[in-house]
């Protein structure tokens, strides 16, 4: 038990050091050595816990969007006492968009993660893509979702990448839309009701106090 418990101590100490190196001074930039001085450890402990740098990232950027879903659909459960599945994750894309464009460690960063193509990003559209068609018994099969899955993920990544680098000349408002009616246009959602959930979605955000707090982690009230 001991021996759990100091590693347990280990990994998070590694983990915390990498969300303030990785947050100040972007995952590319951050090296072993770095990470060794700020966790007060060693390259031996970093691979026998990790393996690679870019899995601890991993762990990072899905606790960051975990958190994100999380702090959303409990602010919906509080303050109106139900969650719309639709609605609910177009304010967190919402919510994710805003926070990237207006920081820029946290766009340094994400522009990182888009750039190593992390398979994290799949996960989160499967995960999607399942939960709608469960909720709203739509008629597609596991392989429609996974070659859905796949065409959004690489839109998504494409989308953001070019925006950061310049690229794109649009508001964060025209892209969180265009990629909302994307991902809901291919699961055959009418117009008009991703027009509603474009409108609620704004709605519910304009009266959210989002924060983010400690590198990455958010705070929704």
């Amino acid at each position: 038990m001991a021996v759990y418990k100091s590693g347990e101590i280990s990994k998070n100490k590694i983990i915390t050091a990498c969300k303030e190196l990785f947050y100040l001074q972007g995952y590319r930039k951050t090296t072993y050595k770095d990470i060794c001085k700020k966790a007060d450890s060693n390259p031996g402990l970093i691979n026998y816990y990790f393996k690679t740098k870019i899995k601890i990232a991993e762990i990072i950027y899905e606790n960051f969007f975990v958190d994100i879903k999380s702090g959303v659909e409990k602010y919906l459960l509080d303050k109106f006492g139900s969650y719309d599945l639709q609605v609910g994750t177009s304010i967190e894309h919402l919510l994710l968009s805003n926070l990237i464009s207006g920081d820029t460690n946290l766009s340094r960063f994400y522009y990182d993660m888009c750039l190593e193509g992390i398979e994290y990003d799949m996960q989160i559209f499967n995960c999607f893509f399942k939960l709608h068609v469960d909720k709203y018994h739509l008629p597609l099969s596991e392989d429609q979702i996974k070659l859905l899955t796949v065409a959004n993920s690489s839109i998504s990544i494409g989308i953001a990448k070019k925006n950061l680098e310049g690229y794109l000349h649009l508001s964060k408002d025209e892209i969180f839309e265009f990629r909302t009616r994307s991902i809901y246009h291919s699961m055959g959602i009418p117009d008009e009701r991703i027009d509603e959930i474009i409108k609620e979605a704004y709605r519910i955000y304009s009266g959210m106090d989002v924060q983010l707090k400690d590198y990455f982690v958010v705070q929704i009230s």
